[in-house]
C-alpha cells in the first residue's frame, strides 16, 4: 500500500543544507500497525508528513495506494490526502468553540458529503470511540484521553485507508496512553492500516511491527512481530 524506495529529503537555506531523510526505504503493507521510533531528529515526523502528503521530497520513489506520488501536483496531493489519509496529533487539534458533533463534522464539510450522510458518519464514528452521549459537549469538558479519541474519531469519519498518528499518547497519562492505544489496536483489527509515530518503547511493541529511524535511515535493527532481525 506505501512503499518508499530510496527517499531523501533535504532542508536547503542561504547557508545549510540539512539531510532529514537518507535514502529512506519502507513498504507497509494492507493492515500493517507500525510504530515508528527514534530519537528526537532522527527524522521520523519528516517521514511521517511525506506519509501524509504534507511535505514533498527531493528524490526518490514513493507509491501511495497504487498511485506514483512523485507525479502528482499540489492539487492531486490535496486530492489523495482527503480521500485516503485520517491525521491523529498529539495536540488534539480540536476547534475549542465547537462541539464534539462540529468538530467530527469540519473534514466531512471539506469532502462535499451531504448532511444525512455526514451525521451517519459523525454518530457512527463517536460512538465507535464510546462518546456517543457527549456529542454536544465541548472539548473543554472532556478529559485528555476523551479529546484524543474525538480526534481519532474525526479521522475516521472520512473513512481514511491509512491513519497517520504522530505521538498520539504524547500528551496523556499512563492509563489513558494505555487506552487510547487499546482503541488503535481495535480500529487496525477492523482492517484500517496505521502508522504509529512514538517515544514510548513499551506502546511501540504493542504495535504489529516497529521499525526504527536514525539519522534519517531506517536502521539495520527492524522488530517485525516484535522479534529483532538484522
Amino acid at each position: 500500500m506505501l512503499v518508499m524506495k530510496n527517499i531523501n529529503k533535504i532542508f536547503q537555506t542561504a547557508d545549510i543544507q540539512t539531510h532529514a531523510l537518507r535514502d529512506f526505504n519502507l513498504t507497509v503493507n494492507e493492515g500493517d500497525f507500525i510504530s515508528v521510533t527514534g530519537p528526537s531528529g532522527s527524522g521520523k515526523t519528516t517521514f511521517l508528513n511525506i506519509a501524509g502528503l504534507l511535505e514533498t521530497f527531493t528524490d526518490g520513489e514513493f507509491t501511495l495506494d497504487g498511485k506514483d506520488v512523485g507525479s502528482l501536483n499540489d492539487n492531486g496531493r490535496s486530492k489523495m490526502r482527503n480521500e485516503k489519509i485520517g491525521f491523529v496529533f498529539q495536540s488534539f487539534n480540536l476547534i475549542p468553540d465547537l462541539n464534539l458533533f462540529d468538530n467530527v463534522d469540519v473534514p466531512l464539510r471539506y469532502r462535499g458529503f451531504n448532511a444525512k450522510e455526514r451525521k451517519a458518519r459523525i454518530e457512527a464514528n463517536l460512538a465507535r470511540v464510546g462518546l456517543s452521549s457527549r456529542m454536544k459537549h465541548l472539548p473543554s469538558q472532556l478529559s485528555g484521553g476523551q479529546q484524543q479519541r474525538v480526534a481519532i474519531a474525526r479521522a475516521l469519519a472520512t473513512d481514511p485507508r491509512f491513519l497517520l498518528a504522530d505521538e498520539p499518547t504524547g500528551n496523556l497519562d499512563s492509563e489513558m496512553a494505555q487506552g487510547v492505544m487499546s482503541l488503535l489496536e481495535e480500529i487496525n483489527k477492523q482492517g484500517t492500516t496505521i502508522i504509529m509515530v512514538t517515544h514510548d518503547a513499551e506502546l511501540a511493541q504493542r504495535a504489529s511491527r516497529t521499525i526504527q529511524v536514525k539519522d534519517g535511515r531506517v536502521s539495520e535493527l527492524e522488530i517485525i512481530d516484535n522479534q529483532a532481525i538484522a
